[in-house]
This record gives structure tokens, sequence and C-alpha cells, in this order.
């Protein structure tokens, strides 16, 4: 049913009046949804999408599963939509590399609920959301009580303590809204990687079951944090803690393999000639009550020994397949029926068999067979189907490393084992040496800034690699919105240097302004710069380049004021190009729609260039200037395009337009702007008593 009403929001021919028909039923039916207070005749006043998601909320509780209750609930929906996008103001001297590497990462400083509201061209486009949340342990967790009436409130709350009584449902009402957000930020085959410790484990996977679906997770990774037992419980020493993986929609996501390690390699090699590496493979398979016809003797040529499968298992070919192997050593081969309660025996033609009379080293069939089969062996080079240990043991096949597929699947406690097929990755536990330990996510954050960071709980490098490695795409974009060190940009710019991979990272960080250390800038740009530089702090605090640099570069962008019509009118030229460059997204190309920055101050007009080498103008000297595309404006424009060897369409931003063209692609300010950062003109219109006197304004200075 949930599935439906998500279908009425996409299907036009939905009245608005259906909608409120079926919630007028439900209301009738005694199942009432409160919607901040309103009754059923309230019903008229709602829009299409919150009459939507109240039959969405409404059936999802008709299927009876299991949903969590607490104080102060509310749908998540409703919360993000009173959310304000936010405007940015991109730091020049807090970002780093060339204009076309700043494009590719972005660091955005602002609280993280604003920020992935604000981040609107990205909504849909990101392959893994991979982030570390604040875990509610008594020392981190702020929670403003007035969030519950408007999210949008810049208080932070104070320190919610490990004996406040109502701190699980303070830490779910903060976490509810932006794990929703976190589900709209992703692509349809993205995945949700969230870090938690003990504390609120239970509850976060309620709560993930709640918005992603149970049907969505994908696993539970255990990993251990710590290998020796440490003092800190009465009863158990806490040395795991767990990754939550989810995905958007389990049938389009992907479980990728991790690189596989030279030691599962070198078990492959050529033990008799064969051009290609191989290792012993079995010639059986699982199924033996179900393939009863696939259950019988073989004669071995060398021994004239009956090999069976083992207990449980078949032979994995079919009978005439196996028939034709055991040909390639030499002797034909015939059915016989040994009375044994199997299928007819493949056995050497006219050889006697175990236990006959005739069953002797120098018996002519056996004596030939044995030759023949040792002229092969000992000419090297044998057949894939083998006899194993010098034609002493059973029948097998030759595995060989070209078919095995070039990697290994996440599963609990990675074994030596060579999987063919990737599997589901369920309970699973990574011990440290395959993810890293806390103490070494410290050292190497102290490597990279100094010792006195103030970091007591770092990921590990490792176990951050490995999850990008598994869920995102060699091309694709991974999302931290709880930045913290900046491990994860950390680790998708090492990721990018070993295997040239070009994934691209964003980080949303707000730092602690309560405490006065804004350290999105401190620490986790700082860090994610020294990582692309190489610089690293040495024992007696010495900076040098002593690590490999890692290519790559960020723009680093700060949170400001709530965005509306009057805000961006009232912004000066350099605050008006900040902002289009971070609003800025195309259609037909939205993954990859990054702008080059091209000097300020260059061109009257011309402010940024696209990977295509179209060329984007901007017609606006502050607030208080005209702001007019006309014929004047574009001689100029098409002048600034020619010398910079730019292709057509020009784009051009300005407040109205007196020509156009079939070269001109015009955005009006602000209408533009404000709908690629997600505003609904029913919701918020654009018309403000600001926009209003700004353009009377303009006019009468034109």
């Amino acid at each position: 049913m949930r599935a439906e009403a998500e279908e009425l929001g996409t299907t036009h021919q939905t009245t608005l009046s259906a909608l409120r028909q079926g919630l007028r039923s439900r209301h009738i039916e005694g199942k009432a949804y409160a919607y901040r207070g309103r009754s059923m005749a309230n019903y008229d006043k709602l829009s299409r999408e919150e009459l939507i998601r109240l039959l969405m909320d409404r059936d999802g509780e008709d299927l009876g599963g299991i949903r969590m209750s607490y104080p102060g609930q509310r749908p998540p929906w409703q919360i993000v939509r009173e959310v304000k996008p936010r405007s940015q103001k991109i730091e020049r001297k807090l970002s780093y590399g060339s204009e076309s590497e700043q494009s590719e990462n972005l660091i955005v400083e602002g609280e993280n609920l604003q920020a992935l509201v604000s981040l609107y061209k990205y909504r849909g486009q990101v392959d893994l959301i991979l982030t570390d949340p604040p875990y509610n342990t008594g020392l981190d967790f702020r929670y403003n009580d007035r969030w519950d009436d408007d999210p949008n409130d810049p208080d932070l709350g104070k320190l919610v303590p490990a004996d406040d009584g109502s701190r699980h449902s303070k830490w779910l009402r903060f976490m509810k809204p932006r794990v929703w957000m976190m589900k709209e930020m992703l692509k349809p085959s993205g995945v949700l990687a969230i870090c938690i410790d003990h504390r609120e484990l239970y509850r976060l996977g309620m709560l993930l079951d709640e918005i992603f679906g149970e049907s969505n997770r994908i696993g539970i990774i255990n990993w251990q944090k710590s290998y020796a037992p440490r003092n800190d419980q009465k009863h158990l020493s806490t040395a795991t803690e767990y990754v939550l993986v989810y995905a958007k929609n389990m049938d389009r996501s992907k479980t990728a393999l991790l690189a596989r390690t030279e030691a599962m390699n070198k078990r492959y090699f050529s033990r008799d000639g064969d051009p290609f590496p191989w290792k012993p493979g079995d010639l059986t398979a699982p199924g033996a009550e179900t393939h009863r016809s696939m259950v019988y003797a073989i004669q071995s040529p060398f021994t004239g020994d009956l090999h069976y499968p083992s207990d449980g298992r078949c032979w994995g070919s079919e009978k005439k397949r196996m028939k034709e192997w055991l040909k390639a050593w030499g002797s034909e081969y015939e059915e016989r029926d040994l009375k044994d309660g199997h299928p007819k025996a493949l056995i050497i033609k006219g050889a006697p068999l175990p236990g006959q009379p005739k069953f002797q080293p120098d018996n002519p069939g056996l004596k030939k067979a044995r030759e023949a089969a040792e002229a092969i062996l000992a000419a090297g080079n044998w057949p894939a189907a083998h006899w194993r240990d010098e034609g002493l043991g059973t029948f097998g096949m030759k595995k060989y490393l070209h078919h095995v597929k070039q990697g290994i699947v996440p599963t609990t406690y990675w074994a030596a084992d060579d999987y063919d097929e990737p599997l589901e990755v369920g309970s699973t536990s990574w011990e440290h040496a395959q993810s890293g330990h806390s103490q070494a996510g410290i050292n190497e954050l102290s490597a990279v800034v100094g010792r006195n960071h103030g970091f007591d709980t770092v990921k590990p490098l490792r176990l951050i690699k490995k999850i990008i490695q598994i869920w995102c795409p060699p091309n694709g974009i991974v999302l931290d919105c709880f930045a913290g060190s900046g491990t994860t940009a950390h680790a998708v710019l090492d990721l990018n240097h070993e295997s040239g991979a070009t994934r691209r990272f964003i980080l949303v960080e707000q730092g602690r302004p309560e405490r006065g250390d804004a350290y999105a800038r401190s620490l986790t740009a700082l860090r994610v710069r020294r990582a692309i530089t190489g610089e690293r702090v040495t024992k007696t605090g010495v900076l040098g380049i002593t690590a490999t640099p890692l290519p790559g570069g960020f723009r680093f962008s700060k949170l400001n004021s709530a965005v509306d019509a009057g805000a961006v009118l009232a912004l000066e030229r350099e605050e008006m190009i900040d902002l289009l460059l971070t609003s800025h997204w195309d259609n037909k190309e939205r993954a990859a729609s990054h702008l080059q920055r091209l000097p300020a101050g260059t061109h009257e007009h011309l402010f940024a260039r696209s990977r295509t080498g179209e060329g984007y103008f901007l017609v606006w000297n502050g607030p208080d200037k005209p702001s007019k595309l006309n014929r004047d404006a574009f001689r100029a424009i098409v002048k600034e395009a020619e010398d910079e060897g730019l292709v057509q369409p020009f784009h051009v931003y300005a407040r109205i337009s007196t020509y156009s063209g079939p070269n001109i692609e015009f955005y009006q300010i602000p209408n533009r702007i404000l709908e690629k950062l997600g505003f609904n003109e029913a919701y918020s219109p654009y018309g403000t008593g600001a926009e209003t006197k700004t353009s009377s304004d303009a006019e009468a200075a034109e």
C-alpha cells in the first residue's frame, strides 16, 4: 500500500479531490492522522505533496509492521520542508588546487541538515553516503528543543548528558530528518553506510528499517576497533563498533569485490607446464539428495580403484561430459551396473573391479590404462579434469586464475577461499587486520595535523577505504555529512591515487562553534589539504613533505543566511558568482555539471566555463545597478566568448532580458537561482517585498 501511495505522487491523473477523499475515508474509519493538529476539514488546505505524504504514512501504519514511537515525533519530510536553503560563500583562501581541481570536491562548513537541503544540485546524485554521527555518549551530542518547532533555529542546544531520561528520543528526533535527507541525496543505486556504537545501535537500526525499508538492509559490519582487552566495562570489553549498510533500492545497488591479495594469487601456479597458472579444484557439487543420478563410481586409470563423490555431494557435470574427461587420460570407458545402489558406474572398458580375482597390477586391461595415463602425466600440460596427487588422488578440475573473478567478496572473517560470485554481506565481522582500529585512526590524524587535535576517536583509513571500495564505483560521489576530521576525503584521495579512480567527495562539518572551535576550517580542511600536498608533522613537530602527495583539490564553502529573493538581489557581484557556482547544475549532465570559475576581474560578464567549453555570463554589478541582457550586453558577451574560444550556447544570468536568440540560454535572477536551490514557488513565492523594491530601483536606474 505504501508503494501505491508513492505512485499517486507521480500519477498526474490523480486529482487533489481524490487524494483528499482517500484521507477522509481513512479518517472516517477511525484512523485519523493528525497533521499539526488539523482536523479532517483541514485536508482542503493541504498541498498535493502533503496529502500524498499523509497517505503514505497512514498506509504504512496499515501494514502492521513495527514502528518506533517517541515523544516529539514528527514526519521527517515535514521537518525537511521547513528547513530554509542557505546561500554559500566560497572561501578561496581555504580552498585548494586549480579551478578544475576545486570544482571536483567540496567541503561545506555549516549545520548538516541545512547543508543537505542547500546542496540541491546533488540530490539524487550521490553513490555512497559514509558518515559517523554523534554517538549519544554524554560527551558530544547536543540538542536544541526549539528544533522540534523550528529546525532553522541557529542554537545548537545544550550537551545531552548520559543520564538524561529523554536522551534517546532527542537523538532520534535529531537523526530522523537527517537520515531522510541522506536517502534523498542517494542515487536509486546508492548506498548508506553509517557508523554507530552499542548505545544507539538498535534504535538506529529500527530508524533505518523505517525510512529505507528492512528489505533494503544490506548488512551490519562489526569491526574490531581494538585488539587488546580494555577495562572500560564491568562485564565485557567493548572491542567492536558497527556500520549499518542500507541500499536505497536493493535491486539496483551493487556490492563490489575487493582487490585480491598477492598471497591469494601465489596459490595459483603451473604444476604441469600449463601456460596458465591454476590450482586444484573440485569436480563435485552439493545436492546428492536432489541429484541422485549424478552419484556413481568412476575408475582410476592409475590404480583401478573406484571413486565416489564425498557424502552429500554429487558429480558436478553430466555423465556424458565426465566420460569424455576420463577418456582424455588414454582409456575407453563404459557404463557398468555395480549393484551398489547407485546408477551405473563409469569403468575402464574390459578392466576388472576391485575385489575380483583378476584385479591384479599385471592385468592387461589395468596395465594398459595405467601406462597410458602415466605417459600423459609425464608429458605435462595435463587435461583440465585431472587425477590429483600424481594420479594417486581423486578426480578434480583445474581452477585457473584467469577464470576466477579478480577480487574477493566481503564476507564474515575473510577466509583464504576464492569466490566466483559476490555474496550478501549479512552480519559481517572485520578483524583489525582488515579494518584497522581506533588508535590507528588517531595516529593517522596526528601524523597529518599534529597531536593537539582534540579527537579521541577517529575511524581508521583502512575501514573507510574498504567501505568506499565496496559500495562506491570508481567514478562515483561519496558524501559525509558528519565529516569530523576528514577521514572520508583522505580515503577517497588515497584510493584514487592507488587505482586511478576518479571518485569525488562532499564533506559537511560544523565544528564546535559553542567552544569557539570551527574545526571545519582549522582541522577538516587542513587534513585534506595536507593529504594532497604530502605534508606531515614529525615527532619533533616539524612540518615537511614526507608522504606521497595525492592528486586533487577541493572548494571550501561556508553556509550563510537563509536564501530568499530579497537576499539574492542584495548580493554584490562576487557574492552572486559564489551563489551561481554552488547552485548550478545541468539536467543533461547533472552529476558532472561543475563550472570552472575564472579569475575575478578578468571579464565584465564571463565568470565560468563548463567542461564542454560553454561560457557562463553574469550581467550584474551589484544590487543598485541595472541588470539587463540587451543588445549591447550581448555584443560584449560574444566578444568575451571569442577571446576565450568558447562554444555556443551562451548561458547568461540577468535580472531581465530584452534580447533573445537561438544561441542564448537566459536565466532570470532570482527565479532561476531559487529554483536550482530547490525552492517550490507554491510554498515559498519568489516575489517578496525586497524583490519588488529592488526591481523598481533597477528599472529606475535604467
